[in-house]
């Protein structure tokens, strides 16, 4: 119950910063609660956002993804190179691929950290360098010009005036929060989280799940490839640069623990948010990209920081 309750104090801290962060932009800048921006911001942190659900399921195993940024820029170039083909496959297979590119690059982490034990930061990191180096070959460093219908309604369209990569996010939000908080298998992510050792004890395929949650991941950052390519009706390598950032600051922020078995998607959401706002508060009252750069850097730092002297604290009582 004390678990529960901290959870539930923790999420409830998190969405009253982020209501105070509402008030205070709404009062520099008129249009900051304007239609028009609530649904720009909200659309813009939906690539990442997607990204940022499914990191916090692989935090909380105590594993961590840093190539996401390259999956995506790779992601973006594997489908626009496709579809820009003088006989080129159906939409559909393209986007296919797409999503493959993401799943064959988390089953590549999977299968390091499981089967060779290999560090996740050290993996992901070399993934991350591997991937974007890809992109560059592939687009020979070029730009690839994309402008293809079912790509453009999947970023740009809406349904019942609700953008559909606003929608995407909620129902990745809606199903990891019930695969995390309300199956069998969030409890064994958990369990691997506070304790591999004895998760393994009690039954549970370490490994297996590992491999899994790395998979969801690298797919979960093609999807938001396919929305950035949709957006910006362009492929290239440059793509997803530093969105491993401001995905494992998202998660960081909403409470999930570096050291496991602590975390919620509600605290993600509400990361994801308040990134969104402060950075979108910030960038209208006219504060230039390079100072929010610190800014987020700040915050990341901050997160950890919080954490950890939340956890002394806690050892001494």
């Amino acid at each position: 119950m004390k678990i529960i309750g901290n959870k539930i104090t923790t999420n409830m801290s998190l969405f009253a910063f982020l209501g105070f962060l509402i008030i205070v932009f709404s009062f520099t800048s008129e249009h900051f609660l304007g239609i028009y921006n609530i649904t720009s911001l909200l659309t813009n942190i939906s690539y990442s956002g997607i990204a940022a659900i499914v990191l916090t399921l692989v935090i909380i195993s105590r594993g961590l993804d840093i190539s996401i940024g390259g999956v995506i820029g790779l992601t973006t170039v594997v489908i626009a190179t496709l579809y820009s083909q003088s006989d080129p496959l159906p939409v559909w297979l393209i986007l296919i691929i797409g999503l493959s590119t993401g799943a064959l690059v988390g089953l590549l982490n999977g299968w390091c950290i499981t089967v060779l034990n290999m560090d996740p930061i050290i993996t992901t990191l070399g993934a991350m360098a591997i991937t974007r180096g890809l992109a560059y070959v592939i687009s020979d460093s070029q730009s690839i010009l994309m402008f293809e219908d079912t790509t453009d309604f999947i970023s740009n369209g809406t349904i019942l005036f609700i953008p559909i990569p606003i929608i995407l996010f909620l129902i990745t939000a809606l199903i990891f929060s019930i695969i995390l908080h309300k199956s069998k298998f969030g409890r064994a992510v958990y369990a691997i989280g506070a304790n591999e050792t004895s998760a393994s004890l009690s039954g549970i395929s370490v490994k297996k799940v590992k491999m899994i949650l790395y998979v969801l991941s690298g797919l979960a950052a093609s999807i938001s490839g396919i929305i950035l390519v949709g957006q910006t009706s362009v492929g290239m390598p440059q793509h997803g640069i530093g969105t491993e950032l401001e995905v494992i600051t998202a998660v960081l922020l909403g409470g999930t623990a570096l050291s496991g078995g602590k975390g919620t998607i509600y605290g993600t959401i509400a990361g994801v948010l308040i990134l969104g706002v402060l950075f979108n508060g910030l960038t209208i009252s006219g504060v230039r990209y390079v100072h929010l750069q610190i800014f987020q850097g700040i915050l990341l730092l901050a997160a950890v920081a919080t954490y950890e002297i939340k956890t002394r604290n806690e050892v001494a009582t």
